[in-house]
């Protein structure tokens, strides 16, 4: 599993490293190279789903071993964990034998096979999500859907890779032609990291108010669903979860500091970032911090922008962040 999540997040950071030639993407100026929309979008729902499988797979290996509550769990994430400002970003579960489906927004499909379902153009786009999972691992995929929060026919961008303790994959995508918008290196990773938080904190919200309601399961379920997920092709991307008294509930980074209180933690220039996030969950319920920190990747004392968000229903928020370039 470690090896497939690993390469599934390779190819948005070679976008961004080398100048985009994996995509052909059409960045204006090879010599000071930015990242496209399309590309972003890409990016966005890439690391969403990679982020959404480690977690779930690493449940499925330790805690949730039966397809009756493997099932439940995968449709209350897939209910809640919606995105983009539009709610156009869903995902969708389904069996790697026929396409049965596991979860998906539209209920009604739920317990259906999708194997021979084609799209507006007569593409049998079940059956290569099928195809690009069992022989690739994962991949995206290109057909024409009706977009649920326009009610019009789109094309649609999907990624999909597997949850393989189940034999299951999942998927989600975006709609449509994205406008000629061009974004630096920093505004791109912190848009991905916000659209990756706000996912994860959503899904999180509806398993903790629906499946598990005391607190030391919930810890236990935070600590597990975050401890493998690693984003970014050097696995600097993590997430942590902190109450709003400060004691660390789950940190994928650095798991030590678990069930510690965490909060006059300071950075290497003083800096009380723990309160700082505390106080803009309290006063905006999300937001960006600013600090100083070490990159689990290369060692080294780096800034970075954190973004943070109340997890519904709890008085637990999640953070992630990227070190600035």
């Amino acid at each position: 599993m470690k090896t497939i999540i690993k390469l599934t997040i390779v190819f948005p950071i070679l976008l961004i490293f080398t100048g985009c030639p994996i995509f052909n993407c059409d960045c204006p100026d090879p010599v000071d190279p930015m990242i496209s929309q399309y590309e972003l979008d890409k990016m966005v729902v890439e690391i969403n789903t990679t982020n959404v499988s480690t977690g779930t797979e690493s449940l499925f290996t330790t805690t949730i071993t039966d397809s009756t509550s493997r099932a439940q769990f995968c449709q209350i994430f897939v209910d809640n964990a919606r995105f983009y400002d539009d709610e156009s970003g869903y995902f969708f579960i389904e069996t790697l034998t026929d396409a049965w489906v596991v979860a998906h927004i539209n209920h009604d499909l739920i317990g259906t096979s999708r194997i021979d379902i084609e799209d507006e153009n007569g593409t049998y786009f079940i059956r290569n999500m099928v195809q690009t999972v069992t022989y690739s691992g994962y991949g995206f995929v290109e057909y024409y859907r009706k977009n649920p929060a326009t009610g019009l026919i789109n094309r649609k961008m999907s990624f999909v890779t597997s949850i393989p303790s189940a034999d299951w994959f999942i998927g989600t995508g975006f709609y449509g032609d994205p406008p000629s918008n061009y974004y630096t290196y920093n505004e791109a990773y912190g848009i991905v990291v916000m659209e990756s938080t706000n996912t994860v904190a959503k899904g999180i919200g509806g398993i903790l108010k629906n499946i598990y309601l005391g607190e030391q399961e919930r810890i236990a379920f935070c600590r597990t669903f975050v401890d493998h997920i690693r984003y970014f092709e050097n696995g600097s991307g993590y997430f942590f979860i902190v109450n709003m008294d400060g004691i660390c509930i789950a940190q994928g980074a650095s798991p030590e500091l678990e069930g510690q209180n965490i909060l006059d933690l300071q950075d290497t220039q003083g800096v009380y970032f723990i309160r700082e996030m505390i106080d803009l969950v309290e006063k905006s319920g999300s937001g960006t911090v600013v600090y100083n920190w070490n990159n689990p990747a290369t060692g080294s004392d780096e800034i970075k922008s954190t973004y943070v968000t109340k997890i519904p229903d709890t008085d637990y928020f999640i953070g992630s962040g990227f070190y600035k370039f």
